[in-house]
Protein backbone atom coordinates (compact mmCIF):
# COMPACT_ATOMS: atom_id res chain seq x y z
CA UNK A 1 0.00 0.00 0.00
CA UNK A 2 1.23 3.62 -0.72
CA UNK A 3 0.58 6.73 1.57
CA UNK A 4 1.99 9.81 0.22
CA UNK A 5 4.14 8.03 -1.87
CA UNK A 6 5.50 5.59 0.06
CA UNK A 7 5.46 2.22 0.78
CA UNK A 8 3.60 0.99 4.16
CA UNK A 9 3.08 -2.96 5.07
CA UNK A 10 -0.60 -3.67 6.20
CA UNK A 11 0.98 -4.60 9.34
CA UNK A 12 2.70 -1.32 10.01
CA UNK A 13 -0.83 1.07 8.92
CA UNK A 14 -2.83 -1.50 10.89
CA UNK A 15 -0.61 -0.95 14.01
CA UNK A 16 -0.51 2.89 13.73
CA UNK A 17 -4.56 2.69 13.15
CA UNK A 18 -4.42 0.79 16.36
CA UNK A 19 -2.69 2.77 17.97
CA UNK A 20 -4.58 6.45 17.10
CA UNK A 21 -8.11 4.44 17.95
CA UNK A 22 -6.67 3.94 21.37
CA UNK A 23 -5.26 7.25 21.69
CA UNK A 24 -8.59 8.35 21.14
CA UNK A 25 -10.75 6.13 23.27
CA UNK A 26 -8.09 7.64 26.06
CA UNK A 27 -10.13 10.18 27.55
CA UNK A 28 -13.43 7.71 27.72
CA UNK A 29 -11.84 5.13 29.31
CA UNK A 30 -9.98 7.20 32.31
CA UNK A 31 -13.47 9.60 32.51
CA UNK A 32 -14.79 8.58 36.07
CA UNK A 33 -18.14 8.90 36.63
CA UNK A 34 -19.89 11.89 38.95
CA UNK A 35 -21.63 11.05 41.61
CA UNK A 36 -24.47 13.26 42.59
CA UNK A 37 -26.05 14.39 45.91
CA UNK A 38 -28.76 16.56 46.20
CA UNK A 39 -28.88 18.54 49.06
CA UNK A 40 -32.09 20.61 50.16
CA UNK A 41 -32.12 23.54 52.42
CA UNK A 42 -35.36 24.08 54.17
CA UNK A 43 -35.99 25.41 58.03
CA UNK A 44 -31.98 26.57 58.19
CA UNK A 45 -30.56 22.80 57.74
CA UNK A 46 -29.47 20.79 55.03
CA UNK A 47 -31.21 17.47 53.96
CA UNK A 48 -30.52 14.92 51.70
CA UNK A 49 -33.28 15.18 49.15
CA UNK A 50 -35.90 12.20 50.74
CA UNK A 51 -34.46 12.08 53.81
CA UNK A 52 -35.20 13.74 57.18
CA UNK A 53 -31.72 13.91 58.64
CA UNK A 54 -30.48 17.65 59.18
CA UNK A 55 -27.10 18.36 58.23
CA UNK A 56 -26.00 14.76 57.74
CA UNK A 57 -22.99 13.38 57.19
CA UNK A 58 -22.18 12.71 53.60
CA UNK A 59 -19.86 9.86 52.83
CA UNK A 60 -17.73 9.71 49.57
CA UNK A 61 -14.54 7.36 48.72
CA UNK A 62 -11.49 8.87 47.68
CA UNK A 63 -10.58 9.97 44.72
CA UNK A 64 -14.48 10.10 43.45
CA UNK A 65 -15.64 13.19 41.20
CA UNK A 66 -18.68 14.63 43.81
CA UNK A 67 -21.53 16.46 42.17
CA UNK A 68 -23.49 18.79 44.88
CA UNK A 69 -26.72 19.74 43.92
CA UNK A 70 -27.84 22.53 46.53
CA UNK A 71 -31.82 23.77 45.89
CA UNK A 72 -33.13 26.13 48.46
CA UNK A 73 -36.37 25.86 50.02
CA UNK A 74 -35.79 28.38 52.49
CA UNK A 75 -38.61 30.98 51.68
CA UNK A 76 -36.63 34.28 51.80
CA UNK A 77 -33.12 33.11 52.53
CA UNK A 78 -30.35 32.97 50.64
CA UNK A 79 -27.82 29.71 51.38
CA UNK A 80 -24.81 28.65 50.06
CA UNK A 81 -22.46 25.34 50.67
CA UNK A 82 -18.74 25.38 50.49
CA UNK A 83 -15.95 23.22 51.50
CA UNK A 84 -13.51 25.05 52.78
CA UNK A 85 -11.00 22.19 53.31
CA UNK A 86 -11.53 21.62 49.46
CA UNK A 87 -11.49 25.71 48.32
CA UNK A 88 -14.88 24.90 46.94
CA UNK A 89 -18.01 26.93 46.83
CA UNK A 90 -20.93 27.77 45.62
CA UNK A 91 -22.56 31.29 45.04
CA UNK A 92 -25.65 32.51 47.20
CA UNK A 93 -28.91 31.09 45.60
CA UNK A 94 -32.59 32.41 46.30
CA UNK A 95 -35.50 30.20 47.67
CA UNK A 96 -37.00 28.05 44.50
CA UNK A 97 -33.38 28.32 42.97
CA UNK A 98 -31.52 25.35 42.34
CA UNK A 99 -27.16 25.34 41.94
CA UNK A 100 -24.20 22.76 41.87
CA UNK A 101 -20.23 22.38 42.58
CA UNK A 102 -18.26 19.36 41.41
CA UNK A 103 -14.89 18.26 43.21
CA UNK A 104 -13.07 15.60 43.51
CA UNK A 105 -12.89 13.96 46.74
CA UNK A 106 -9.13 13.90 48.24
CA UNK A 107 -7.17 10.39 47.72
CA UNK A 108 -6.80 10.21 51.26
CA UNK A 109 -9.52 8.89 53.80
CA UNK A 110 -10.03 12.00 55.98
CA UNK A 111 -13.54 14.03 57.62
CA UNK A 112 -14.17 17.79 56.12
CA UNK A 113 -16.86 20.24 57.42
CA UNK A 114 -19.51 21.73 54.70
CA UNK A 115 -21.03 25.06 55.39
CA UNK A 116 -23.55 27.37 54.49
CA UNK A 117 -21.14 30.63 54.98
CA UNK A 118 -24.19 32.73 55.92
CA UNK A 119 -25.58 30.80 58.49
CA UNK A 120 -22.48 28.09 59.54
CA UNK A 121 -23.32 28.47 62.88
CA UNK A 122 -26.73 26.20 62.32
CA UNK A 123 -25.80 24.80 58.68
CA UNK A 124 -23.25 22.86 59.11
CA UNK A 125 -22.41 18.66 58.17
CA UNK A 126 -19.54 16.35 57.80
CA UNK A 127 -17.97 15.08 54.63
CA UNK A 128 -16.61 11.77 55.52
CA UNK A 129 -13.89 10.70 52.59
CA UNK A 130 -13.39 6.62 52.78
CA UNK A 131 -11.17 4.40 51.20
CA UNK A 132 -12.04 3.16 47.87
Amino acid sequence: MSIWGHRVSKKTLTALVGALVALALVPALSWMPTREVVLVVRGMAFYVDGQSVPNPTIEVRAGERVRVVLRNEDRGLTHDFAVPAFDRALDPIRWHETSDVVFTAPSAPGSYEYVCRPHALMMHGRLVVVAP
